[in-house]
């Protein structure tokens, strides 16, 4: 059963129903509603698969559904009464409104709906098209219908035999033929009924919209059209005579469609051949229908070679130019791009997914690798600054996607790159000045920059071997002089005895009070001061390495030097909070909050931002903060709210982030809010897949560590105090050793002594003492 009876056996079913449009709760359309003449009886919705109910109106179908339509855009329906559609629909009209609306019926597994739709969206189709389209899925019915209009508007030669019709037409010619009366608009008001023909003939006796007086349409009563004004869609294309798919089909589709429809299509689906024989020209006509009876009645072995050798010539002339070489890669359909011969093209280009700005989002390793070693060519310095900002992204992340010897090997591997086969001597000459000695170059200064700004000894001390040898092999011009100094890069390197301390100190150390393991008897500043040189020391020693293994892992030997500064801040945090609550007397504890909240101020003047935060973190915390007699006695608070304003979350530490970009001369950050943001990025982004790389995530990544580490190499110029630095490491080494229940319970303890006190001073003044 087609489409069209299964449609024509809904509707059959509600002739003997009045119809109703009520607007459907769940959107703007229109829901159709068909009831029986008793009141009683429920409201109930038409489906296709619902038995035929009066056999005997199959011969009313042609009146009740005037013809179908294909919507080009998706509306919307604003008001009741309107229908809304997606584009690729495909919709019965049922009625036409000279206002331009025009009544629709949809009917699927949720019933039929009906309402108004503007003519101005959809386009009129024959039922040869209504079939096909059918056939296929929503997404691809407009491409579908555009590329038919493009066969059907073709300039067509008449005088080849091979467009013979496949109907007599009458002599006087006056019925127009198909391909031209098919293209229809949706504003000319005219539907496929109205161009009535059947296989090529028309019944000029016959109105296609004269309905008998027996129809069950008469009874069917849509209601008013809408007074609204009429939408209109954005302007369609207009179709050139030289069409071009716009939709992939596959070769088994192309099969099944010139088999389903070749009858239809014979007039513009054919192959052309420029050939006067009637014979092989008619043999094309069955080849294309899949006639083989008469295939196999006339084709004889000189025919079917002979059109097998104009298939052959025609599939050439169409068949895009093949590649030169497949060993070199090298495309040779260009002559050239960007003003250079093929031969100096890049041969992974294609495998590289670019922005519009030129920026990388994916590629694979050959074409990225391809790109570090390409030469820039040029002194443009914005492009030298992006061929050195994308040196710096891969240098710093390559071993997420790739291992440290296979870089090293792809790399040499560039240096010896070879020239492609059947050059000409002065095309050689070319691709040897232009091409080799470039990439060449460019190879040593990444194994430069690799050398000195990407720790390649600390990280791949067994490569150092190698690269030895590699430098030691270039004995000659032009490379011989960077070579020699590469390697003396390498053994300065090599024999370099890192500092043990990143911070330098006067001759003379500060002369410290006596303290006595009292911390009020100490210097805030001298606290900051060392707690400063300290935290300096473990935030220089973090590596870009172990920020990229964070965004996996948040322990282990891979991110032990991080872990340690931050651990730093939580130790910090843990005994300022143990300073206070061990203290039993009230004024000792107003006193040290104050003295934390000075060492606090002290670190923000050194731009120690971590322990800052520590401290105003835990003075901040629950623990600390619910001692409210405590703090009454506390004289700093306020400079306390100005510190605590920079540890705000929002904004993603919003305050923080423009406290860096102030921050002159060295510096301690506080690193929480890049950790976070290095673990959003691992989230956000498939880092590999289908052997693309996210090269975008890495550049990510790059720029917030190089925002993380840019203070490395600003070293900070303390005086050095033996006995508060031991003091301070004793302190921390011993403050994790509490129970985090302890903090609690002795916060409790002390909650309910103030209180207490509390209430005994209010009974003391309120006696007059």
């Amino acid at each position: 059963m087609t489409a069209s009876q299964t449609r024509s056996q809904a509707v059959r079913q509600s002739l003997s129903l009045n119809l109703r449009i009520e607007p459907s709760p769940y959107n703007s359309s229109s829901k159709v509603v068909l009831t029986a003449h008793t009141p009683s009886s429920a409201a109930m919705a038409i489906r296709a698969e619902a038995d035929v109910a009066n056999p005997s109106s199959e011969s009313s179908e042609d009146n009740i559904i005037e013809f179908s339509v294909l919507c080009h855009y998706e509306y919307v329906a604003d008001e009741p009464g309107l229908l809304s559609f997606k584009k690729g629909e495909i919709l019965d009209i049922i009625k036409r409104d000279d206002t331009g609306w025009w009544a629709a019926m949809r009917t699927g597994t949720e019933g039929t709906m009906v309402g108004w739709i503007p003519q101005a969206y959809v386009t009129p189709l024959l039922e040869e098209m209504v079939e096909r389209l059918r056939s296929i899925g929503e997404e691809f019915r407009v491409a579908e219908y555009d590329a038919e209009q493009l066969y059907i508007t073709a300039p067509v030669d008449r005088g080849l035999s091979l467009f013979e019709p496949d109907f007599d037409l009458p002599e006087d010619d006056s019925v127009p033929r198909k391909n031209s009366s098919s293209n229809l608009n949706a504003t000319s008001y005219q539907s496929p009924r109205d161009m009535y023909y059947s296989k090529g003939r028309r019944d000029e006796n016959v109105n296609p919209f004269a309905q008998p007086q027996s129809s069950p349409r008469s009874r069917l009563n849509p209601p008013p059209s809408p007074t609204s004004p009429m939408p209109y869609p954005p302007s369609r294309p207009t179709y050139q005579t030289k069409p071009s798919s716009p939709i992939p089909i596959s070769e088994a589709d192309s099969r099944q469609r010139s088999g389903s429809t070749s009858s239809n299509r014979s007039l513009r689906r054919r192959p052309v051949i420029l050939n006067d024989n009637p014979t092989l020209s008619r043999l094309s006509t069955l080849i294309e229908s899949n006639n083989t009876k008469e295939i196999d009645e006339l084709a004889s072995p000189d025919i079917v070679g002979s059109f097998e050798a104009i298939s052959k010539r025609s599939r050439e002339s169409r068949a895009p130019r093949r590649r030169a070489s497949e060993d070199t890669k090298y495309t040779t359909n260009v002559a050239s791009q960007g003003g250079k011969p093929w031969y100096l093209l890049p041969q992974h280009k294609d495998q590289l997914d670019e922005d519009n700005k030129g920026n990388i989002r994916t590629g694979t390793l050959e074409a990225l690798v391809e790109r570090l070693t390409t030469d820039v060519g040029t002194t443009d310095l914005t492009k030298i600054a992006e061929s050195k900002k994308f040196t710096s992204i891969f240098l710093m992340t390559f071993r997420t996607f790739t291992t440290a010897n296979r870089l090293f090997d792809m790399l040499l591997d560039r240096f010896n790159i070879q020239p492609p086969k059947n050059l000409t001597d002065p095309e050689r000459k070319d691709w040897n000045a232009n091409l080799c000695l470039p990439v060449q170059r460019r190879v040593l200064d990444v194994l430069t920059v690799w050398l000195e700004d990407h720790r390649l000894l600390e990280e791949e001390p067994y490569i150092s071997s190698h690269l030895s040898e590699f430098l030691n092999a270039i004995d000659g011009p032009p490379f011989n002089l960077t070579a020699t100094a590469i390697l003396k890069s390498l053994e300065r390197l090599t024999f370099t005895v890192p500092s043990s301390s990143t911070t330098t100190s006067p001759k003379k150390s500060r002369k410290s009070k006596a303290h006595k393991n009292d911390l009020l008897k100490m210097d805030p500043s001298d606290v900051a001061e060392q707690l400063t040189a300290l935290e300096s020391s473990l935030y220089m020693k973090i590596t870009p390495q172990e920020c990229l293994a964070y965004a996996k892992t948040q322990s282990g030997g891979a991110v032990a030097k991080l872990s340690n500064f931050i651990g730093t801040h939580d130790k910090l945090g843990a005994w300022v909070k143990l300073s206070i609550l061990n203290l039993e007397t009230l004024v000792k504890r107003a006193e040290t909050v104050d003295f934390w909240i000075k060492v606090a101020e002290k670190c923000r003047v050194l731009n120690n931002f971590a322990s800052m935060s520590s401290i105003t973190i835990a003075l901040s915390s629950v623990v600390v903060s619910r001692l409210h007699v405590t703090w009454g006695h506390v004289n700093r608070k306020s400079q306390l709210d100005v510190l605590l304003r920079y540890n705000e979350p929002t904004g993603g530490f919003a305050g923080y982030r423009q406290l860096l970009n102030t921050a002159e001369g060295p510096c301690v950050p506080f690193i929480t809010m890049f950790l976070t943001d290095i673990i959003h990025v691992y989230e956000q982004f498939d880092s590999q897949e289908d052997g693309q790389i996210c090269f975008f995530q890495r550049a990510r990544w790059h720029e917030i560590i190089t925002k993380m580490l840019k203070f490395q190499g600003r070293l900070y110029c303390l005086p050095a105090s033996e006995s508060t630095m031991n003091f301070i490491e004793g302190h921390l080494r011993d403050s994790h050793l509490w129970d985090q229940n302890w903090y609690w319970k002795r916060s409790q303890d002390l909650h309910n002594s103030e209180l207490t006190h509390a209430d005994i001073r209010k009974g003391l003044e309120a006696a007059g003492f």
